[in-house]
């Protein structure tokens, strides 16, 4: 099983992030993250979205947002082993992918910065004798814990509080078509 979720990171206040993504906070603490969405702000200046639904998390879902906040998104699916993470901090974008028993990918323009994070993933997958640990998968991981100061499969100490949808949808009774 493991997580199957999405997070949409947002360097920029909690309420203004909310609010242009159309989602209320209902202030109910999620402890363990169960909602379908849920949100806190860290200390860093970053606020995460959580989705528990893989497809969630784009920074499209920023467009028009001023000021236009550094954004990153990760999306982890353990079930599969397949991580992706995506960073728009309006100088540069990049992005990288894992994808069970391959490489991981770069693309766009890598920072230097994360290289020591790579080869430490990387010399720990060669190091495996016994292969039982994807290590590679973890390098998405901890590249977004590096930025945000947040890694999804760990306590952080940030309080995640329910959001919802401000719109509420409303269902037509299932007999009701028209």
């Amino acid at each position: 099983m493991g997580y199957r979720i999405s997070q949409l990171a947002a360097k920029a206040d909690k309420a203004a992030v909310l609010s242009h993504l159309g989602l209320t906070d209902t202030g109910e603490i999620d402890e363990a993250n169960e909602a379908p969405l849920s949100a806190a702000e860290l200390p860093g200046g970053w606020t995460i979205v959580w989705a528990n639904d893989c497809d969630w998390a784009d920074a499209s879902r920023l467009t028009g947002m001023t000021p236009r906040p550094a954004v990153a998104t990760l999306m982890v699916h353990e079930g599969v082993m397949a991580a992706d993470l995506h960073v728009d901090d309006g100088a540069a974008r990049w992005s990288l992918s894992y994808r069970g028993d391959e490489e991981g990918e770069l693309a766009g323009d890598w920072p230097a910065s994360f290289a020591p994070i790579v080869a430490e993933a990387q010399a720990r997958e060669r190091d495996d004798e016994g292969g039982e640990v994807d290590h590679l998968f973890d390098i998405p991981v901890a590249i977004m814990e590096a930025i945000t100061g947040h890694r999804y499969d760990a306590v952080s100490g940030a309080t995640f509080t329910i959001v919802e949808n401000a719109t509420p949808v409303t269902k037509r009774p299932w007999w009701n078509i028209f």
